[in-house]
């Protein structure tokens, strides 16, 4: 029997306008607009997410390694081509890259800091979904 149980994550989300949602999941709510918006985008939302996790994952495992760390940021860079968004038949619709780099301050040495970042790469749930193919299942209801 697993030691652990698949856990149902469910957001809602109510149309403001034409390019802008309010979400609203279990004790928050946020807004997501166009880029340009006056509200984080689709795509800000997702590197957004990918800083956060990092974060906390490098947390994680750095206390299961034992590593102290003092200080941690996490600068992110997507490129986008809204080519496909935009209908075009070229590209893909998402981010072409993405780049992460975890700006760490600990006594920890490099070696130790290796064998971290590798763990905190495979245990991350956003990197994970962006680096490997998600089922995506869209469905309409008529209201």
């Amino acid at each position: 029997m697993p030691k652990y149980k698949d856990m149902p994550i469910r957001l809602s989300g109510v149309r403001l306008s034409p390019t802008k949602m309010k979400v609203v999941g279990e004790d928050f709510e946020i807004t997501v607009d166009k880029l340009g918006g006056d509200a984080p985008s689709p795509l800000h939302y997702q590197l957004a997410a990918l800083a956060g996790c990092l974060n906390i994952v490098a947390t994680l495992v750095a206390k299961d390694m034992k590593i102290s760390i003092e200080d941690l940021s996490v600068e992110i860079e997507g490129i986008f081509n809204p080519a496909r968004f935009m209908g075009a038949d070229e590209g893909r619709a998402g981010f072409k890259e993405v780049k992460a780099i975890i700006k760490v301050k600990t006594e920890a040495d490099p070696g130790t800091l290796k064998r971290w970042l590798e763990e905190v790469e495979e245990r991350c749930p956003i990197s994970d979904n962006l680096a490997n193919t998600t089922p995506v299942k869209v469905n309409f209801e008529l209201v």
